[in-house]
């Protein structure tokens, strides 16, 4: 029967709806404790298992949980790594299972990486060992001072074969290298570095090259360091030595070349200390023909106690002091044989002094020998060409050697181009050259070269001390002198033995004859006998008396020719200049009387004997009462004019000093010569008288000729 709805059900069905209802909120209850209590276990697992791979340093796996279930994922390097992943999660308190969900990482042998650089960009490749060593990768390259741009970083291959540690460190640090460079790159190969590229300068290149050649990161190991140093420009290399002490300094292209160079200086100067300042540098000429010009240099350096040798990129320099001539030939004969694609362009050793320092050249017939030292090379150069101009076709021998203590460069050129010029003009000679005084000897080619010598022996360039000039004449053989006197002058020709003698046969001319012109085309040479020039004087006091007159002086050999006013005077003109030759001397005439000629008005004599001289007429011999030559010949000529002249006189008066006795005297002897010459000449002594004086000048004694007419004579 259906109950009524708006009574009340009974008790027991509604106590079965209530604890139903109790019995569903207490599920609900329960699966929402249940759930909470799930994600709590498995936050709990999560945050312990990612502390074990962390420290473990396996953290390229992770772990997620369902309930109590790990599932772990990620790239593995190795086999190994997994197992320890799942070894050390199920260890893990309340994990109740591992389920690996891992996968294993291809290997790679050699495990390369390479980043390099141009400018601001940074180009990256190879491998690296996980995602984690990618972007801390990335950081660094991105961290690189002056880099824009960093390529590549996405395309970098994961892999396993990374060498043991944190290969991202290493990347690190090298790209911390590469910063340096403005252009470069790193490399690595499984365990070792390497890096190239070229240095911006030698501070740069010198920090890292001891980075790198010192303990790496990580155990590597340093491959290849060819980082370039900065290129140097000129290359310079030098050694300096200083007795047993040798410092190289400079630039080396390599530290291959280093050692060589080293070596070289130890074999050079063996037991020496070497002090190595060098540096490496770019730039040098092909390496093997460097070292080859260096060891070249070295071997040079060793021959000087003190000296430096350098190469500036293919141009060597010698400089020092050498300790002897041999030393010196040796460097010398070295410095024209530089090692191929090299030169010596300064070689500046200084040779040994030379004590006493002298130079001399010695010339023959046959050829012209040097001897003694140079101050330089220079010096030996311009000698060898003065030598070539002034004496074509002569063979030289030159014997000298280069040597300090001499005079300076300068004058040394001027007093050896001098004394070279000087001997051009000898026949034979010789210049010497010592203590910076020049003397010269010799004898010179001819007349002409002689007088050339001696006028530039009197003019010496500045800086030319002539100590002696004894340079003699060509030697002349005959020696002969002529003197020629006619109408037209005087001329003298041939030889005479020096300056000196010329001089004085110059002025002896002039007082025989004032006035009249001298043509003197004589020489001075040597081989004349002695007593050669008394003897020209001996025959030209003579020839005054002869019109037109010839002396010919052949050694020692005299000849007078010419004509005399009369027959005696030929006579007394052998006479008197035999008695004046030096001995040994011979004297010969080839004299003729002039002719009489036609007899003379006295209107026409007395200006004629007028004009033959001042009444002072005749002159003496000093101290002596016979007539010189001059007066001679003015009576000569006088008795000429007065066999002219039947009608006139001769008056002598002699010229006394008054109040004197013996000068008194003096002139009456006088007197009574020009007498005795008149009366020698034809002079009848009938037309001759003795008159006093006229007019007088006191002080003097002499005579006074005069020729009168007879009728004025009377008077």
């Amino acid at each position: 029967m259906r109950a009524d709805p708006g009574e009340k059900a009974p008790r027991p069905a509604r106590w079965r709806r209530s604890v139903l209802a109790i019995g569903a909120l207490c599920l609900i209850v329960i699966a929402a404790l249940a759930v909470a209590q799930r994600g709590a276990i498995e936050a709990d697992l999560g945050r312990r298992a990612q502390a074990l791979l962390l420290w473990s340093g396996e953290g390229w796996a992770s772990a997620s949980f369902v309930g109590r279930d790990a599932v772990v994922t990620g790239e593995a390097l190795a086999e190994e790594a997994r197992a320890k992943v799942r070894a050390g999660l199920g260890s893990i308190d309340g994990v109740r299972r591992v389920i690996d969900a891992t996968t294993l990482l291809p290997e790679r042998r050699p495990f390369t990486f390479s980043a390099a650089r141009d400018g601001g960009v940074l180009q990256l490749s190879g491998y690296v060992p996980s995602e984690a060593a990618r972007t801390r990768i990335g950081e660094a390259a991105r961290a690189v001072p002056g880099i824009t741009a960093v390529k590549g970083l996405d395309r970098l291959v994961r892999a396993r074969g990374a060498p043991a540690g944190d290969f991202a460190s290493v990347v690190a640090f090298g790209l911390d290298q590469l910063a340096r460079l403005p252009t470069g790159r790193i490399i690595l190969s499984d365990d070792a570095l390497s890096i190239e590229g070229r240095s911006p300068d030698l501070a740069t290149y010198d920090r890292l090259s001891r980075t790198l050649h010192g303990p790496l990161p990580q155990g590597f190991r340093l491959a290849r360091f060819a980082v370039r140093p900065p290129v140097v420009s000129p290359f310079l290399w030098s050694a300096l030595r200083e007795g047993q002490q040798v410092r190289a300094l400079g630039h080396v292209p390599s530290a291959e070349a280093r050692a060589a160079v080293l070596s070289a200086l130890a074999a050079a100067v063996p037991g020496a200390e070497v002090i190595d300042e060098m540096r490496l540098g770019d730039g040098a000429p092909s390496g093997a023909l460097w070292v080859k010009a260096v060891t070249y240099a070295v071997m040079q350096l060793a021959l000087l106690p003190k000296g430096r040798v350098t190469l500036s990129d293919t141009a060597i320099a010698i400089e020092g002091q050498a300790p002897s001539f041999d030393i010196y030939d040796a460097l010398q004969s070295a410095r024209r044989a530089p090692p191929e694609g090299f030169s010596v362009m300064r070689f500046a050793v200084e040779p040994p002094v030379a004590t006493p320092f002298t130079w001399r050249v010695h010339r023959t017939a046959e050829r012209l020998v040097l001897s003694g030292y140079v101050v330089s090379e220079e010096a030996k150069r311009g000698i060898a060409d003065a030598v070539r101009g002034l004496f074509p076709g002569v063979p030289v021998s030159d014997e000298t050697r280069i040597a300090g203590g001499g005079p300076p460069a300068e004058q040394f050129a001027a007093m050896s181009r001098f004394a070279l010029a000087l001997l051009a003009r000898m026949g034979r000679g010789e210049a010497d050259l010592s203590g910076g005084r020049l003397s010269l000897a010799g004898e010179a080619l001819d007349a002409e070269a002689f007088a050339a010598a001696t006028k530039m022996a009197r003019q010496p360039p500045p800086g030319v001390e002539l100590d002696r000039f004894t340079v003699r004449p060509p030697l002349i053989s005959p020696f002969v002198f002529v003197m020629r006197r006619d109408a037209k002058g005087i001329t003298l020709s041939g030889f005479l033995p020096d300056a000196a003698a010329q001089a004085a046969v110059g002025a002896l001319l002039a007082d025989l004859y004032p006035g009249e012109t001298v043509q003197d085309v004589t020489g001075l040479g040597s081989g004349a006998p002695e007593g050669f020039a008394a003897a020209v004087k001996a025959g030209l006091l003579q020839s005054v008396r002869l019109e037109p007159a010839e002396l010919r002086l052949t050694d020692r050999d005299l000849l007078l020719a010419g004509d005399v006013p009369h027959a005696a005077a030929a006579g007394q003109v052998l006479r008197d200049v035999t008695a004046a030759l030096p001995e040994g001397f011979r004297a010969a005439t080839e004299i003729a009387p002039a002719e009489p000629g036609a007899p003379l008005t006295a209107a026409e004599c007395v200006p004629l004997a007028a004009s033959l001289a001042s009444p002072r007429q005749p002159t003496f011999e000093a101290g002596l009462s016979r007539p010189d030559s001059r007066g001679a010949a003015f009576l000569d000529r006088l008795a000429r004019i007065a066999l002219r002249c039947p009608e006139a006189v001769v008056e002598v008066a002699p010229e006394p000093v008054s109040g004197a006795p013996a000068a008194g005297a003096t002139a009456n002897a006088r007197a009574m010569a020009v007498i005795a010459h008149l009366a020698e000449a034809g002079i009848e002594p009938s037309r001759i008288r003795v008159v006093p004086l006229a007019s007088g000048a006191p002080g003097e004694e002499g005579v006074a000729v005069h020729l009168r007419p007879a009728a004025a004579g009377a008077n």
